[in-house]
């Protein structure tokens, strides 16, 4: 394995969505208060049994017949009456997404770890959003920042869990085929392939992939219809009364009354077809439920009476969403990004009227690969530059590279580009002795053209010192192109194909292994809310 995880980072990208969520008053909101082990009991005991019971077959029945000793172990924990969950979800995007995606999983995986060892029997679940509809945004394959793959966007609006695997398949064999890949790259990419090769749907590809890439979780894919049914008090309540639309104008205080990240509808309900057809449902204000295709559903009583007998084809959007993934688990702690729990604060006048249950919804943190040759770099810097900013050279959250660059060209003896010395030294003779009634402006036009041959010597001065540093600031480019490609945090560019290509195979399991190994559940970069 070359290189190593920073992990996590204590100057991250996610830290101004923090401040941006606390200036809303997230902190205050019950949903993100800090987790404690008296409220996490508390939520083990008010989950009902039946429910439990439920979930804890549903997950051993995906885990399949021949389920890993890990498995096991997590699905026995689970059916303790005093477990609780931890869980973290995504799309189910193509060959297994940005690094974010697995780094939000791994914490998820350590957050469970750290409050098992405190007694409290956690089990972290990874919750596939496989009824999510933007197939647009999922069907891309990633590598070295550029898309290298995509399958065809299927006509008919379905939901992604539905869509055939041999898709995907067939993009990663082009892919693979066509290009002279480095091996660990192949290798990752022929993971990929042989998940999505041997299943039937996106689903059933998605679940098998990420019990390879993080076998310490479970996979829950929620569609199940079973879990539906159980919900059905919530879809009745929804339909009847739109409750969740009742809140809209409680919602969007914290947005200044203007329409928050989720628009809300009287309906919050999409309705699916056996083939995995996904329609949005709206309610008329004269009571009528009508389908996107245009089909008639009838009234509330109707479409109540719909849900009931065939639960499997209820799904809900992307708002109501957190609310079923709370009602179907014991959650002690989701963890997201900023778009989740701006979701989950929309949220916060449903859950205060309804009075139901929820864990704590937590922001996310972030994660870097630090591959050799960046190790070098940042130990070159450091110590040949030892007064270059004293943040940088943990290069440890988002940076500009220009700024940096700038800098560092700054501390190597490069003129800082926009003084002009000459300019200001000059500038009180020449209008001493010639700004005379007449001459003003030939004096004005004397001293533009030495501001213009000052800047042009300035910038020579500076490509000069450039050249003569061309090493340091090579290193500089390193670092750029592995901590911040195209100008933003790694974790957002990144696939495991370029992690695997930086550190081997043995990569995939470091992430895993970075946050449990140091984890600082009590410190202020957690983002736990006070």
């Amino acid at each position: 394995m070359k290189g190593h995880w920073v992990a996590p980072l204590s100057e991250c990208g996610i830290g101004s969505a923090l401040a941006d969520l606390r200036s809303r008053g997230l902190d205050r909101a019950p949903m993100t208060q800090a987790l404690s082990a008296d409220a996490m009991r508390l939520r083990a005991r008010e989950f009902p049994v039946q429910r439990r019971a439920l979930l804890a077959s549903v997950l051993r029945d995906q885990c399949g017949p021949n389920p890993t000793a890990l498995q096991r172990e997590l699905l026995d924990r689970l059916a303790q009456p005093d477990a609780v969950t931890a869980v973290a979800g995504h799309q189910l995007v193509t060959a297994a997404g940005p690094l974010y995606v697995h780094a939000k999983i791994a914490e998820t995986e350590a957050l469970a770890a750290h409050w098992t060892a405190q007694g409290i029997p956690t089990v972290p679940v990874f919750w596939m959003a496989s009824e999510d509809h933007d197939l647009d945004e999922i069907r891309r394959i990633f590598w070295r920042g550029k898309p290298v793959g995509s399958w065809a966007q299927p006509a008919e609006p379905l939901r992604s869990g539905a869509v055939r695997a041999d898709l995907a398949a067939q993009a990663l064999q082009q892919w693979i085929a066509s290009n002279e890949l480095p091996e660990p790259v192949r290798w990752a990419a022929s993971q990929c392939e042989d998940a999505y090769r041997t299943s039937t749907n996106l689903a059933d590809a998605t679940r098998q992939l990420m019990g390879r890439l993080h076998p310490g979780v479970l996979v829950l894919d929620a569609s199940d219809a079973r879990l539906k049914a159980a919900a059905a008090e919530l879809w009745e309540d929804e339909i009847r009364n739109q409750t969740l639309f009742g809140t809209a104008a409680e919602a969007a205080k914290p947005w200044g009354g203007t329409e928050p990240p989720v628009p809300m509808r009287p309906s919050a309900l999409f309705a699916l077809d056996a083939q995995g057809r996904r329609y949005r449902m709206d309610r008329n204000p004269d009571g009528h439920w009508l389908r996107a295709d245009g089909m008639r559903l009838g009234r509330d009583a109707d479409v109540a009476a719909w849900a009931r007998t065939t639960p499997e084809e209820v799904s809900p959007n992307a708002l109501l969403r957190p609310v079923y993934q709370e009602w179907i688990l014991p959650n002690a702690a989701y963890t997201g990004g900023a778009g989740e729990l701006a979701y989950a604060y929309q949220l916060a006048p449903y859950f205060a009227q309804t009075g139901m249950k929820h864990g704590v919804w937590r922001l996310r943190h972030s994660a870097a690969w630090l591959p050799a040759n960046a190790q070098k770099a940042i130990r070159t810097l450091k110590n040949e530059t030892p007064n270059f900013r004293e943040a940088v050279p943990e290069f440890r959250g988002p940076w500009n590279v220009r700024e940096v660059r700038s800098e560092l060209l700054h501390h190597l003896g490069a003129p800082e580009k926009d003084l002009r010395p000459v300019l200001e030294a000059v500038s009180p003779a020449i209008h001493a002795h010639y700004s005379q009634p007449g001459l003003e402006r030939s004096a004005a036009a004397w001293l533009q053209r030495i501001e213009r041959e000052e800047a042009r010597m300035r910038e020579r001065l500076r490509r000069e010192v450039a050249q003569r540093e061309s090493v340091q600031l090579r290193r500089l480019d390193v670092l750029a192109e592995t901590l911040m490609p195209s100008g933003q945090l790694q974790e957002r560019i990144w696939t495991h194909f370029d992690l695997v290509e930086q550190g081997g195979s043995d990569a995939v399991d470091a992430y895993r292994a970075a946050y449990t190994e140091d984890p600082h559940w009590d410190a202020l970069g957690w983002w736990e809310f006070r």
